[in-house]
């Protein structure tokens, strides 16, 4: 084999094999036929030839074994790829509960994560639990072993702004800038033994940016099946003297550019100090916020102080107006007085999947007991949505009825009464002039008794179940003295209902004398009393060829950049001459616009408006209410169920 081999060369494996294989069997077939008189058969076949014909014959069997080899090779990497694949989609899915892709995710809704496991029963952000400062390893894993449904932490650097700084996201709240862990660990250990909600908050612009990445890579490996806020504080706000606040455009960008799918949690700076004066969240503060957010993808909760937010309802009222991506959480600071009763307000003027409430012990649980009692009093914004008190969530608008009262007597022993049921009662207010006295708003009867708005007012406000109030004003002149007199029983106490006010306006191309004008309407309102919902409507006069585009495009100019909501009221009988479009334009002026639709025997039967009646609430099922008499309103019920 030495001539035939180099020196030192070594014999493959393959042919190794081959060698022994024909070797055998030459030495069978030799003792077969010889009886084994010559060892190994050398007599009839030498080493040499045998392995002459070996490296001919080999060459063919040693072709097939690497041909097997190597199919042997890929069968193998393909199996445990295949193998792996599965291992990995059966640990994203080992989530009981969690096994619908819409919900075990990054950007979900975290009352939809947290349904879908079986931890909360409904969309009601005043069941989540929450865990504070999981930071070091200690707190993290005592949060892990906690009933708490999303976990709250926060993100610093390590040695942020010394010597010693080293880029790396740690847990730590300022002004601690070391930690015993990481972000990574602690996301790696959050993620791998719990399903609880992630929260992370940032007091620094350098650690949103790597903690993003490391978000990223995570999640590309397929291990953030959960929803994962993030939170900074971006603007300045209330009692603060300083600027302390994360740079907004750097850490909205980052979010954008590295982990999109992130909760946004944006918030204000504040400062509160018990037993001195404090301001509370403003309104250009709060519209500074929409400006920011208003045009991103992404959902956003805003953290705002439980203790300033009632003050400050009319501004969050109309920020969680701005977008069905919006909602609150109210958090507590240790030594802040939240009272139970700000707190009902706010959640009696919300829908429950709106607001979370992030509170400490003794007030969540008194405020969960009160806020169950469904035969407490209920206190309403004067200037809110007819949601959740008159129609709930996504609701059907032909839900809510208008009602009109009847007035037997005059003066003090005057008396109302309204038909049974619920729903927003109807004022046509006038003026009574009497002598050397102030005008004084009337309700107008045309030939029957008379009754002051203030009075009607106060009777109602005596009367149980849910209403609203909708004031016409029928006069002109009836407006300022009207609006004065709702801001002075606002005051006192006496009135906890949505209000309207609506008026027949003259404006543009549909200006015609004798109505109040549109710019008056909206001056009056701003001055006087601003919370409400204004309810202007076009002069029958105009309306001679439907609602032409000119009419549409000057009442929606009028209303631009409205800040009280708006419920454009239309008639069915004009609005039956050029229905396309005509109620989608209109929606489309404000995420809080609405519209509504009234008829009367006056202008013809159900049935002459029936189609318009049916197309307009094709438009938008939630934001288009009908003003119509109880009979026409039952038959159009009839046909919706038809339908």
């Amino acid at each position: 084999m030495n001539s035939l081999q180099p020196a030192g060369a070594k014999v493959p494996w393959w042919r190794i094999g081959c060698y022994q294989g024909l070797l055998n069997s030459s030495r069978s077939q030799q003792q077969r036929a010889l009886g084994d008189s010559e060892p190994w058969g050398l007599g009839r076949h030498s080493p040499e030839k045998i392995i002459m014909g070996c490296n001919k014959g080999c060459s063919m069997s040693g072709t097939k074994w690497a041909l097997v080899g190597s199919v042997s090779v890929v069968l193998v990497i393909a199996l445990g790829l295949v193998l792996s694949f599965t291992l990995q989609q059966q640990q994203q899915h080992n989530q009981p509960g969690c096994e619908q892709d819409v919900v075990c995710r990054p950007d979900a809704d975290m009352l939809d994560y947290l349904q879908s496991l079986g931890q909360i029963s409904r969309q009601d952000g005043l069941l989540v639990s929450w865990y504070h400062a999981a930071n070091s390893r200690e707190q993290m894993e005592a949060a892990l072993h906690s009933n708490a449904m999303v976990l709250e932490a926060d993100v610093n650097i390590e040695g942020l702004n010394t010597a010693n700084e080293t880029g790396v996201p740690i847990m730590a709240h300022p002004p601690a800038i070391y930690s015993d862990n990481t972000l990574q660990q602690w996301l790696e250990a959050v993620l791998a033994s719990s399903q609880k909600g992630i929260k992370l908050d940032f007091k620094s612009i350098k650690a949103v940016g790597p903690s993003l990445a490391l978000l990223r890579r995570l999640t590309e490996d397929g291990k953030v099946r959960r929803p994962v806020w993030i939170n900074a504080d971006i603007l300045r706000g209330p009692n603060v003297p300083i600027s302390i606040e994360v740079n907004a455009t750097q850490f909205l960008a980052l979010v954008q550019e590295k982990y999109p799918e992130a909760t946004l949690s944006p918030g204000w700076t504040t400062l509160y100090v018990p037993l001195f004066p404090n301001s509370t969240y403003t309104r250009a503060m709060v519209e500074k916020m929409q400006g920011l957010l208003g045009a991103l993808p992404q959902k956003v909760t805003f953290p705002v102080r439980a203790v300033m937010v009632r003050a400050a309802w009319p501004h969050f009222s109309w920020l969680l107006g701005q977008s069905k991506r919006y909602s609150l959480t109210l958090w507590q600071g240790v030594m802040d007085p939240v009272s139970v009763d700000d707190l009902l307000y706010i959640r009696d003027n919300s829908a429950p999947h709106q607001v979370y409430y992030d509170l400490f012990e003794p007030v969540l649980s008194k405020f969960k007991q009160l806020a169950a009692n469904a035969t407490r009093k209920r206190i309403y914004y004067t200037g809110g949505s007819l949601i959740p008190l008159l129609q709930t969530p996504e609701g059907d608008g032909l839900s809510v009825e208008w009602l009109v009262p009847d007035i037997q007597g005059n003066g003090r022993t005057a008396t109302v009464s309204l038909p049974d049921g619920e729903g927003m009662i109807l004022l046509n207010v006038g003026l009574q002039r009497p002598a050397a006295k102030d005008p004084v708003p009337i309700i107008h009867v045309p030939g029957g008794p008379t009754m002051t708005l203030e009075a009607c007012l106060l009777r109602l406000a005596g009367r149980p179940g849910r209403w609203g109030v909708h004031l016409h004003i029928a006069e002109p002149t009836a407006l300022r003295p009207s609006l004065t007199t709702l801001a002075h029983l606002s005051t006192l106490g006496h009135l906890t209902r949505p209000v309207w006010i609506g008026a027949t306006i003259s404006h543009g191309s549909f200006t015609v004398p004798g109505h109040v004008t549109g710019r008056e309407l909206l001056a009056a309102v701003a001055d006087v009393f601003p919370d409400v919902t204004v309810a202007p409507a076009w002069p029958e006069e105009a309306l001679g060829s439907g609602y032409r585009e000119q009419l549409l495009t000057d009442m929606l100019e009028l209303c631009q950049g409205l800040w009280q909501p708006v419920s454009f009221q239309l008639r069915a009988g004009p609005l039956g001459q050029n229905m396309v479009g005509v109620v989608a334009r209109l929606l489309a002026a404000s995420p809080r616009a609405t519209v509504t639709v009234e008829h009367g025997p006056e202008g013809g039967d159900y049935a002459s408006v029936q189609a318009v009646l049916l197309a307009a609430r094709a438009v938008d099922r939630t934001r288009v209410y009908y003003r119509l008499p109880r009979s026409y309103r039952e038959d159009l019920l009839a046909d919706v169920g038809r339908n």
